[in-house]
């Protein structure tokens, strides 16, 4: 199927930097015709009911051979089972340690509409989401191949980076990985001044004292001015990845790809992916992540090799247009042939 070329329905958001977006221009530049719905807007818009009537009616002319779900949330599921009904299709979801929470309304929503497509792709924990009576399997994430490293901008500039969501953003009635930010705090004491550690991201006011923050989250050419600015991008799983194989975020793909020296968490499964000391630094614990940090700031020759060979690594095997034929076909993803 993949060496067709094929009339691809996408379900998701039509922001320019989100995962859909990407995974449509992907398709795009392999000969697929695409039409993109952003079916959590349109609910937003006109309503539940005259969503599901604007997108049958929309797919009805389009005709698609195949259809691409994200979450769903703003399809009910009897519009999803049209959709999927008679046609290949797959849905992808990129937060696979929220396999625990089925009860939550928005998670157990997407687990309906995934058991009503082909196949259920997951970024790590497949055999969890399996025996939740899914077709799961691993398809790890990736980035846009359009992303690019920048100049360097003082604006921007750190000695050691962090770009994601703080705590004071509710989720699910919490914060958001609350461990995230201890860690970090610990990072920049043991740093100590006048190494520079700066977060990136909402919801980190409360912890202005302990490093810096740059106010907002980044996203498409800001990312890469972030990362492309700073000495060390630092990867944090939150507690939910523990346990992780090949599962990772997608802005450590996003990171690399926009000029940044990454350090991040150690996981069975992505040290083969990305080999230590030459395409990324892994740690295992607050205390090697320090070590690791002072020792490459004081080897910029050596961070510019392994940044450098780290984004062509990325760009030759985790971008989108290696994960579509994995998603046009069904097929499970195999480590070694990444």
């Amino acid at each position: 199927m993949a060496s067709t070329r094929l009339r691809v329905l996408l379900i998701g958001s039509h922001h320019t930097e989100r995962i859909e977006r990407g995974v449509e221009r992907a398709m795009q530049r392999a000969g697929h015709r695409t039409l993109l719905i952003d079916d959590r807007r349109l609910r937003r818009n006109i309503g539940l009911a005259l969503t599901q009537r604007w997108i049958l009616a929309a797919a009805r002319r389009f005709k698609p051979d195949y259809v691409f779900f994200s979450k769903s949330l703003g399809l009910t599921l009897e519009t999803a089972a049209e959709l999927a009904r008679g046609r290949p299709s797959a849905l992808w979801y990129q937060d696979p340690q929220w396999y625990g929470d089925a009860h939550l309304p928005d998670i157990a929503h997407t687990i309906a509409v995934g058991r009503l497509t082909n196949t259920f792709f997951v970024t790590g924990f497949e055999r969890e989401w399996r025996a939740m009576g899914l077709n799961a399997k691993l398809l790890p994430s990736a980035a846009d191949r359009n992303i690019i490293p920048v100049a360097p901008e003082a604006a921007y500039a750190s000695d050691v980076a962090f770009i994601g969501t703080g705590p004071g953003v509710s989720h699910g009635g919490a914060g958001f990985a609350p461990e995230r930010a201890e860690f970090l705090a610990s990072v920049a004491s043991q740093l100590g001044k006048p190494v520079r550690v700066r977060a990136w991201g909402s919801g980190w006011e409360s912890w202005r004292d302990h490093f810096e923050w740059g106010g907002r989250p980044v996203f498409g050419r800001d990312l890469s001015r972030v990362c492309s600015s700073s000495d060390i991008v630092l990867g944090i799983n939150p507690s939910r990845a523990a346990g992780a194989t090949y599962y990772t975020s997608d802005r450590l793909w996003m990171m690399v790809l926009g000029g940044g020296f990454y350090l991040g968490r150690r996981s069975p499964g992505l040290d083969r992916l990305l080999a230590d000391g030459e395409h990324c630094a892994w740690y295992d614990d607050v205390g090697e992540c320090v070590d690791r940090a002072r020792a490459y700031l004081a080897n910029p020759a050596e961070r510019a090799r392994i940044r450098a060979a780290g984004e062509r690594l990325v760009r030759a095997h985790h971008t989108f247009d290696q994960r579509i034929a994995y998603l046009l076909t069904g097929r499970e993803w195999e480590p070694d042939r990444a």
